[in-house]
């Protein structure tokens, strides 16, 4: 699979500044196209130069034990319907360990119980493996997570990881050296205005489209009415954001009135993997993972 141009990937998707820069890692990570959320893929060699290095960088390590699969938007399945679930932005894993990668380029999209989350949802659906977790940044001043019980945190910023991009792909072909020149361009204009940025590289700005939230709420109604079953397309999105807005939708229509044919509209995660059957949406069709709407014939909530 070949390396999507970046230019042409900014264009394409409606992508804010930590999606963007996540995506161009991810596909030098691969030496591929962007890769199919929770997927498991092989890194190429200068991946696994790079991920070593930040494994050593963050705690330490210099040994591998094999070569491990590299997961971009790694799931974690909420424990009931009411819980949101997490998705860290990558994970490496081996037969006994997981390392967790979270990558943040906006210090206001910290959350405070995102990275403990994380470590609780890890240990309930993987409760074999160690547990470590990278949590990389601008600088960036908060609690850090408690460690012990077999577990570990690092905190790495950006500045700290630039020599391990240009060691490992300064040397790569013309279309890797593009995509690094490209992220680490975005990189540098950390505390910009990100719209403005990206409108310079495009030429031309664009108008936003209606709030996500708003669009979801009018599919939900509209199975609500004929009992189709139809999916959000929603490009910008990460997996986490999937699972926050499957949360919120199902908050929604839950406090609505007790009579509603909405409560009868359930919003899940379609997967590719585990799902069954084709995307409806081009972003499913992109990611393997969509948020869809179906009815039942009791309430859901």
């Amino acid at each position: 699979m070949t390396i999507e141009d970046p230019i042409h990937m900014l264009g394409r998707l409606r992508l804010g500044r930590e999606e963007y820069c996540q995506r161009l890692l991810s596909m030098l990570i691969v030496s591929g196209s962007y890769p199919r959320w929770n997927s498991r893929t092989h890194p190429s060699p200068q991946g696994v130069q790079f991920l070593r290095s930040l494994d050593e960088l963050s705690f330490g390590r210099s040994e591998w034990s094999g070569q491990p699969l590299f997961v971009d938007e790694f799931e974690l399945r909420p424990r009931h319907d009411d819980e949101q679930g997490g998705a860290p932005d990558y994970a490496v894993l081996w037969k006994e360990r997981l390392w967790m990668i979270e990558l943040k380029t906006e210090s206001s999209s910290h959350r405070r119980d995102q990275l403990s989350g994380y470590y609780a949802l890890a240990g309930h659906h993987h409760p074999n493996l160690t547990v470590d977790l990278t949590y990389l940044t601008p600088p960036l001043t908060f609690t850090p997570p408690t460690e012990g019980n077999g577990r570990r945190f690092a905190h790495v910023t950006w500045a700290q990881i630039l020599p391990l991009l240009q060691d490992a792909w300064s040397q790569g072909t013309d279309v890797e050296r593009q995509v690094l020149t490209t992220l680490l361009a975005a990189l540098d204009s950390i505390g910009s205005n990100w719209a403005d940025w990206r409108a310079q590289r495009l030429g031309a700005r664009r108008d936003e489209p209606p709030a996500v939230e708003v669009q979801a709420m009018a599919l939900a109604e509209a199975t609500a009415r004929d009992g189709r079953q139809r999916a959000v397309d929603h490009p910008t999105a990460d997996l986490e954001e999937l699972q926050r807005l499957r949360l919120a939708l199902r908050k929604a229509i839950c406090a609505g009135p007790g009579q509603s044919p909405l409560r009868h509209v359930q919003p899940w995660l379609w997967n590719l993997t585990t799902s069954g059957g084709h995307a409806l949406t081009a972003s499913g069709q992109d990611t393997g993972f969509e948020l869809r709407l179906s009815r039942y014939q009791k309430p859901m909530c």
